[in-house]
């Protein structure tokens, strides 16, 4: 069947076939379905195709011999609007399943609080996300929805249920293309072997995911918020976005704005300078997105303004130096110090905006428990004072000294010790900076068998480094770097 043909094919006759191609592999494939739901257009058309499915099956009088499991992945980092809208549609799903007997199971997963944006992005020090360095979606969806799919199909057997479009780009229809196990409506899987992909609405249209939502019952989804939030993420713009009411609900062909439009993370950085959506959905009156679009704005332009102003030359994991390596000699950052992540500096200044936007909102958006992580990774780079907890606590959290673990508050007394009396001499001051003095202290109480390895760079040696990143090129020097451990 060609395209042509495929789009002449009414609403009513393209969900008898997805329910159909849903149903065969429901009784003839011994796996258990997964169904992943995000909460959007495309996965709410499939939470209805299954459970109509399930629906015909038990008037068929067919057993339903295999669990459902709808899994929906919440990265603690979405809209207050979003997040109600999940949390009542995951309620409204499994009330729906039990009050008709269906054997679904609806579980929400999140990411482990280590994992979270903020964690990552003030504690860590992650730069933001981007294509050659996508790190979020593992952290705050992959990672968590791989546990809960272990726990519930130990043998990675079981089919993925999802609602992926070919029409939704030209790379992606390729790439379900060559995913196609042949002669069948299944896919591979990339994750899991002994899994496959399923996908029942890969043919339809924009046009037809919303034409068969506005068909639906809001007894199961509400599907006029659903419609509402697209289109305001879009910014209501007509020429984008629109419907027409003759004779019932119908979605103008080629009008696909609340195709696109995207709402997820407030502070995702994946759309670069500008989020289109939180534009949107500012413009449509959303209350306190013109706070939420500050602050994410003012991050990213922060982040932006060049290596040698926003990142570190030692690495906030192991706290060593490590150097380009690609290309040999031809490539003129051989043998140059890497960018790492974020500077501290910047990361105190933003989670003191971020405390100051909490404070302004009446949502939670930073958590007690993620303060304290952030403390930790700051105390190890040479954040005695423990600012984050003295910011914090200007906000109303109560946190001091007493809420890091035994052994990091003696090992904090320690490093402030051996600062004042190994670290403020004059000769050290001169070619060492507080920051490289106060970060080598904790360190050297800390790691003190491994502190040979690690990196600290005299301010000459820095500026160096961030001269050769301004550049984009390897310099040679003559200058002669100081060591920290031979002052110490």
């Amino acid at each position: 069947m060609n395209s042509r043909d495929i789009m002449n094919i009414t609403i009513e006759k393209k969900e008898e076939n997805a329910i159909e191609i849903l149903k065969h592999y429901y009784l003839t494939d011994p796996r258990p379905f997964c169904v992943a739901y995000s909460g959007g257009k495309d996965s709410s058309v499939i939470v209805y195709l299954t459970i109509k499915m399930l629906i015909q099956l038990i008037k068929e009088n067919k057993k339903l011999s295999k669990k459902v499991l709808i899994i929906n992945s919440n990265t603690l980092a979405e809209l207050p609007p979003v997040l109600k809208h999940l949390e009542s549609s995951l309620k409204s799903i499994q009330n729906y399943a039990d009050k008709y007997n269906l054997n679904i199971e609806v579980k929400e997963v999140t990411p482990e609080i280590k994992n979270s944006l903020n964690v990552q992005l003030l504690g860590v020090g992650m730069p933001p996300p981007s294509n050659q360095l996508r790190w979020c979606t593992d952290k705050l969806k992959v990672f968590p929805i791989d546990k809960e799919i272990t726990s519930n199909f130990p043998t990675g057997e079981f089919i993925s249920v999802i609602g992926t479009r070919r029409d939704e780009s030209f790379s992606r229809d390729a790439r379900i293309e060559k995913k196609t196990v042949k002669g069948t409506n299944l896919k591979l899987n990339d994750r899991y072997k002994k899994a496959s992909n399923l996908m029942p609405i890969e043919d339809w249209s924009t046009k037809d995911v919303w034409e068969y939502l506005f068909k639906q019952t809001n007894e199961l989804l509400n599907v006029d918020f659903l419609w509402k939030i697209y289109s305001d993420a879009s910014g209501k713009d007509t020429k984008e976005c629109t419907f027409v009411g003759a004779g019932g609900k119908h979605i103008e062909e080629g009008k696909i704005g609340c195709g696109v439009s995207r709402f997820g993370c407030w502070q995702c950085y994946m759309v670069r300078d500008n989020d289109k959506s939180l534009d949107g959905l500012m413009k449509s009156g959303y209350e306190n997105v013109d706070l939420y679009k500050q602050y994410r704005d003012e991050y990213w332009k922060e982040t932006q303004r060049g290596w040698e102003y926003t990142r570190d030359p030692y690495s906030h994991r192991h706290q060593g130096q490590e150097l380009y390596n690609k290309g040999g000699e031809d490539n003129p950052k051989y043998g140059m110090t890497m960018p790492k992540g974020i500077t501290l500096k910047i990361r105190q200044k933003f989670l003191k905006k971020l405390l100051k936007l909490q404070s302004r909102l009446d949502e939670e958006i930073i958590t007690e428990k993620e303060i304290i992580l952030i403390q930790k990774r700051w105390v190890l780079e040479g954040d005695l004072e423990l600012k984050a907890f003295k910011e914090a606590r200007k906000y109303g959290f109560n946190l001091r000294i007493n809420n890091l673990n035994k052994k990091l508050q003696t090992q904090l007394k320690e490093a402030k010790e051996f600062y004042s009396t190994k670290l403020l001499n004059k000769k050290i001051r001169e070619y060492f900076s507080i920051s490289t003095r106060k970060r080598f202290a904790i360190q050297k109480i800390v790691n003190s068998e491994k502190i040979e390895n690690k990196f600290f760079p005299s301010i000459k040696e820095e500026g160096h480094i961030r001269k050769e990143w301004k550049k984009g090129k390897k310099i040679s020097s003559i200058i002669v770097f100081k060591n920290i451990l031979d002052y110490s």
